[in-house]
């Protein structure tokens, strides 16, 4: 999905901006240097305005971080191409054969560095929050200054280490510990842009600006959603996907830049995308937080003009569903559970598995059970599960947002068997049992009383503990194959 609709919404919307651009008199080259700029999405943004709604996990989230990953690699290309025009002339078969030969070296390094080298410094410096941070951020200028040393730029330097830290087992605190810095830099990024804008320029190009406004506002936006309906998602996942790409990104400011200093646009050219940024960038800020709420005024239109197919997410034999059992979530402590209800229930069609990891879902598929592919979010989902039929509610979900939004439903729909949710933590829990949930489980508090258990059972021989390693080995593979053959059988 990633690859597809993000080469996609970069073809065509270059194509059509490239058009839109060459109507206001701009030479090709730079018409072309504009659209490909105003192609990319803001990953900073988007990611953060995604994390403060807790929709990170959703369907539509989970497609918008990967479409921009494509962005991102799509624009490392480009600024690397960029890099054969260094020298002011125009890059021939060698020099470019050179860029690439040096760009595979760069990730090589980084890649071998990362192992043998980055992941036993983080290890260590793992013991203090701190030291970890320094260390993490080390790393980032080294790799960013290297890749300067040999002709690139600082930005895709510091894109490579950023994947290469993303890939080590710290990331999540690293994560937590550069959240404050990011943000400061957010902030200044965003007042050097204002400054940097000459405004007398700016006026004489506010028809220019509004038009790519708006292209990039509405045009980028039905350009995605566009091929969001086209690989059968749902409308409501594919405009809220689309809202969230309507802004340029830090890489169109970094290759407008680029380019500037090659000569291919001037300095008005790089003031009009940077206005373009601003614009958008505030506007589209809005269009994702309030997303849901405009897909409220808008669903009953678009369901008129694109109407969607009555069984889809599609249930099988939905209108035999009586006394079944909905379980959200079908990986890691949605298997257990599903291996239980295997035991009691020997008609899997009244087990309702719901799931929007394309893999899992197949896996589910192929064990026979009922599963759905969509997001628990969409009512619509939820509406094919004829939850005022079930008896059992259980939710693996620990986002506590998708939790009420089901709970609510289940009980607006006179479910009356008991609701079982999931919570990271305990001050969630607790607001879970509030909204009606039943029973919470609390992975860590469970986990905690486990390991005592543990504990107590082998306190006077603690080196049976040593034992249980095998058998949990034999099981954790058992487990990885069974998920492998299941792949390969669907």
């Amino acid at each position: 999905v990633a690859i597809y609709g993000g080469i996609g919404q970069i073809l065509f919307t270059t194509v059509v901006g490239f058009i839109v651009i060459s109507a206001f008199g701009f030479s090709t080259l730079t018409a072309l240097v504009m659209a490909i700029a105003i192609t990319f999405s803001s990953t900073v943004i988007i990611i953060k305005l995604l994390a403060e709604k807790n929709d990170l996990q959703s369907l539509h989230g989970k497609i918008s971080i990967g479409l921009l990953l494509v962005q991102d690699f799509v624009a490392i290309l480009v600024l690397m191409f960029l890099a054969g025009f260094s020298n002011g002339q125009n890059p021939s078969v060698a020099s470019i054969s050179l860029i690439l030969i040096k760009g595979i070296a760069l990730v090589a390094l980084t890649a071998i560095l990362t192992k043998y080298a980055l992941e036993p410094v983080l290890k260590k410096a793992s013991e203090s929050a701190e030291l970890l941070f320094v260390t993490a951020i080390a790393w980032a200028f080294l790799v960013a200054a290297f890749s300067e040393s040999i002709g690139f730029s600082v930005a895709i330097g510091a894109f490579i280490a950023g994947v290469a830290i993303a890939s080590s087992p710290y990331r999540t605190q690293i994560s937590g510990r550069i959240k404050p810095l990011r943000d400061f830099f957010l902030v200044i990024f965003f007042i050097l842009l204002g400054v940097s804008m000459p405004l007398g320029s700016l006026v004489n190009s506010m028809w220019t600006i509004l038009i790519l406004c708006l292209f990039v506002l509405v045009g980028k936006s039905l350009i995605v959603f566009a091929i969001m309906l086209t690989l059968k998602f749902r409308n409501r996942t594919s405009f809220l996907t689309s809202i969230s790409m309507v802004q340029i990104s830090e890489f169109s400011l970094i290759l407008m830049s680029v380019s500037a200093g090659l000569g291919f646009v001037g300095k008005n050219e790089v003031a009009i995308i940077g206005a373009v940024g601003v614009v958008t960038i505030t506007l589209s800020s809005y269009l994702i937080l309030y997303g849901e709420t405009i897909y409220k005024y808008v669903e009953k239109y678009l369901s008129k003009v694109l109407p969607e197919k009555q069984h889809d997410p599609y249930v099988v034999h939905k209108e035999n569903l009586k006394d079944h059992v909905v379980l959200v979530g079908g990986e890691q402590m949605g298997w257990d559970i599903l291996h239980f209800l295997k035991t009691k229930i020997p008609d899997l069609d009244q087990i309702v598995v719901v799931d929007f990891n394309p893999k899992i879902f197949n896996s589910l598929r192929a064990g026979g059970y009922n599963a759905v592919f969509g997001d628990i979010s969409d009512p619509e989902v939820l509406e094919e599960l004829e939850l005022g039929r079930a008896r059992l509610l259980v939710i693996t979900d620990p986002d506590i947002g998708d939790s009420h939004h089901i709970i609510s439903f289940a009980r607006a729909k006179n479910f009356k068997g008991p609701i079982i949710g999931t919570s990271y933590w305990i001050h969630d829990a607790i607001r879970l049992y509030e909204m009606g949930a039943d029973f919470v489980v609390v992975p860590e508090t469970v986990g905690g009383k486990h390991i005592a258990r543990i504990l107590a059972e082998n306190w006077e021989n603690l080196a049976a503990i040593k034992k249980e390693k095998s058998s949990h080995t034999r099981f954790f593979r058992f487990l990885w194959l069974l998920f492998g053959l299941i792949n390969l059988l669907k």
